[in-house]
């Protein structure tokens, strides 16, 4: 094998925490062919883009992301720029024509060629690809970027890592791609059909993240709650939950993207009752009004919503509930927006993100008329917001007085910011716990400490060693 110890690559990461597992992914596949990995993008010989491209927005920052990198080519050292990702899988051409600079580009089952590409473009006149390269006549080498029958790579647990995360926290991707047919989601042309891993590898990679110092694992795919249907013919997630939960050493287990229609009774009792298991559920309901979800082609209404929520909350009252909507959509109306705001008075959701309608072209819904103009969509998203404000201040200020376990994370100014069980990385608020020097010097970032809570804001706690 060609020694790589002497070249050096980065990778910058955009989008999701699903993508980050695949980034982490490929940095372990280049560590293990000798490659140095550096966060300096300046000082790399290759730098990869593993980008994003769900919404029109998105895409754009990774074009311009790419553009950016690939600008060091005439500026430093670095000699190799690489797409990965989404973006090539929506759109290769697109990247070819606006930043011409990139060298190879590889979809999203592409990552177990990562090593290979690299060798190419570093050294094209002493390596070449296992397969033959499709060229645009100025040297891009692109890879396959449709998913096949033969082709639907997912990783495993012997697979490599290098994770980008802090310690204490760490994702762990239990399935791939997806199935379901959402209007506005290009998700299962991105990433293909769906396919779970088998519940021995999860396991099993659980417990070497755990011997690693991950305190906190978060469960990821792009449909949580369908997993283990391909392989067992069930829908598994509750199972999978139990088995995680008898790893000792790991003292949250969360679990994110639980598409609603699929939760079973096995699901709702393991995430209400296992332990270890956060009493934190990430649901995505999109909307309330059945009309809106039909177009979107979800299912599911205001009522029934309701029911199932009603299930998690006697079972589990304390359980924090976070869920996303749209708002905007082809042919939503002011009395169907009314409705989801009144869905949201009535649930007093613990969190919520709000989405305004992005028009894919390669969208179902983008063939839908009575588009919603943009400015009614700004108007609505504001409403929903400001009224969710007040709802997570309010409960957030019910928590005043009560003692919650916090992660420690980031030091600051006279004290430390961390999360609770309540609290998702990356996407919800935090708890600021004040500390004196000596008690930062004993509770050092990765720490799962007590703290009293003594403030509120819409979004964050604060409070103090308890």
């Amino acid at each position: 094998m060609k020694n790589n110890m002497e070249k050096t690559v980065s990778l910058i990461s955009l989008g999701c925490s699903k993508n980050l597992v695949d980034s982490e992914v490929m940095l372990g596949l280049l560590q293990g062919a000798g490659y140095r990995i550096t966060t300096d993008a300046g000082e790399a010989d290759a730098i990869i883009v593993n980008t994003c491209g769900f919404l029109g927005a998105a895409v754009e920052e990774s074009l311009t992301t790419l553009d950016e990198v690939a600008s060091l080519k005439q500026d430093g050292r670095c000699k190799a720029v690489v797409a990965t990702g989404c973006l090539p899988q929506r759109d290769a051409q697109l990247i070819k024509m606006r930043v011409p600079g990139v060298d190879a580009i590889l979809g999203t089952t592409d990552f177990p060629r990562i090593v290979a590409t690299l060798d190419s473009v570093l050294e094209p006149k002493t390596t070449s690809l296992p397969q033959t390269p499709v060229s645009n006549g100025n040297g891009l080498i692109q890879l396959s970027v449709t998913p096949t029958p033969q082709h639907r790579y997912v990783y495993d647990h012997i697979t490599p890592r290098v994770r980008a995360t802090p310690p204490w926290t760490a994702y762990l991707k239990i399935a791939e791609g997806c199935d379901h047919t959402c209007s506005f989601c290009i998700i299962p042309q991105l990433r293909g059909p769906f396919r779970s891993r088998p519940m021995e590898s999860i396991v099993a990679e659980a417990r070497r993240l755990s011997e690693s110092g991950a305190r906190e694992i978060v469960l990821v795919a792009q449909d949580s709650t369908r997993y283990g249907i391909d392989l067992y013919k069930k829908w598994a997630l509750g199972g999978l939950l139990r088995e995680l939960s008898q790893i000792e050493t790991v003292d949250w287990l969360r679990v994110l993207y639980a598409y609603p229609s699929q939760v079973n009774d096995e699901f709702i009792e393991a995430l209400c009752t296992a332990p270890r298991v956060a009493r934190y559920l990430d649901i995505p309901l999109q909307h309330a009004s059945r009309e809106v979800l039909a177009r979107m082609r979800r299912g599911g209404h205001a009522e029934s919503y309701a029911r199932l929520l009603d299930r998690f909350r006697s079972l589990c009252p304390e359980m924090t509930i976070r869920t996303s909507f749209i708002v905007g959509f082809p042919g939503e109306t002011e009395a169907q927006f009314q409705e989801l705001c009144d869905f949201v008075k009535a649930q007093k959701f613990d969190r919520i993100g709000v989405f305004k309608y992005s028009d894919e072209d390669s969208a179902l819904s983008h063939g839908l008329d009575s588009k919603v103009p943009p400015e009614v969509k700004d108007e609505r998203y504001h409403i929903l917001q400001t009224l969710q404000q007040k709802i997570s201040l309010k409960k957030n200020r019910e928590f005043i007085g009560k003692t919650l376990d916090v992660l420690l994370e980031n030091e600051e100014p006279g004290g430390t910011i961390g999360r609770s069980q309540r609290d998702a990385p990356d996407i919800d608020g935090n708890v600021f716990v004040k500390m004196t020097p000596r008690e930062r010097r004993q509770h050092l970032p990765g720490s799962l400490v007590p703290v009293r809570i003594t403030g509120a804001s819409e979004y964050d706690l604060s409070g103090k060693l308890a």
